[in-house]
């Protein structure tokens, strides 16, 4: 299958900025699951950029701009070819197996995975937790931040992508199941997404409890993963001055129905 994807990230300035260093995890790799065929980068007007990779293998995008500026501009398209969502690499899925920042092994936690009637089978296990969140839980912007956890998600049972994929990890890797936290694009206009790889059977495999889905064939755009949003997070940023900031992101993807 190939699709198509636009993803542009605009952020404003009420004052002046300068000194402006960025790092952006925006650019698809290639792997397994997916071929990236072509891509463009655009940064305030071709502003020249570096590229590296960070210790889970995603694509880093950094450089700085230190000329006063109002808006922070960045567009990104590109053609992707995606298989089958089942996938090997080499990164060790024990990494996976911990808690993390925003995935704490807490007593609300333990209390809410008693309560569950897990099977036993270790893909049944998942099947089962992906689809308890997406009927327990709601979504419902601007009730949490990127800095919430888990157990502020269970406390509120409402949340973004973002929550729901925490806790889904959370459970997973309470059942020992190794489970990281993916960044990417999916089918639509929108925003960006958020949902789970999940290692069983000596595969990842893809989760989205948001949509309640086990991914196959769908048009998921994998962009960053690592342990929690922290490590895969898309835009960071450090800069003098700025006032008020005002941000607007949008994603569109296209499938090649032919």
């Amino acid at each position: 299958m190939k699709v198509w994807f636009n993803y542009a990230f605009k952020l404003n300035f009420s004052e002046a900025v300068s000194h402006h260093a960025f790092c952006l995890r925006i650019i698809p790799a290639t792997n397994p699951i997916q071929k990236v065929l072509s891509w463009q980068l655009h940064i305030n007007e071709k502003r020249d950029f570096y590229e590296t990779k960070d210790g889970f293998g995603n694509t880093l995008i950094f450089g700085a701009i230190d000329y006063p500026h109002f808006m922070f501009d960045v567009r990104i398209l590109g053609e992707v070819e995606l298989e089958s969502y089942m996938y090997q690499d080499d990164e060790s899925p024990l990494l996976y197996l911990h808690p993390s920042t925003l995935i704490p092994f807490s007593p609300l936690m333990y209390a809410y995975l008693e309560f569950l009637h897990v099977p036993q089978d270790p893909f049944a296990k998942a099947i089962f937790l992906n689809q308890t969140i997406y009927n327990n839980f709601q979504y419902l912007q601007g009730v949490s931040t990127p800095t919430c956890d888990t157990d502020a998600f269970l406390s509120r049972r409402q949340g973004v992508c973002q929550d729901f994929s925490h806790l889904l990890i959370a459970l997973l890797r309470l059942n020992g199941i190794p489970a990281r936290y993916v960044n990417g694009f999916i089918n639509g206009q929108g925003e960006t997404h958020a949902w789970v790889e999940a290692f069983l059977d000596g595969y990842w495999r893809g989760f989205d409890p948001t949509n309640g889905t086990l991914l196959y064939l769908e048009p998921y755009i994998k962009v960053a993963h690592g342990r929690d949003f922290f490590d895969a997070r898309l835009n960071r940023g450090i800069f003098a001055g700025g006032g008020k900031q005002t941000i607007a992101v949008s994603v569109t993807v296209t499938k090649d129905n032919q």
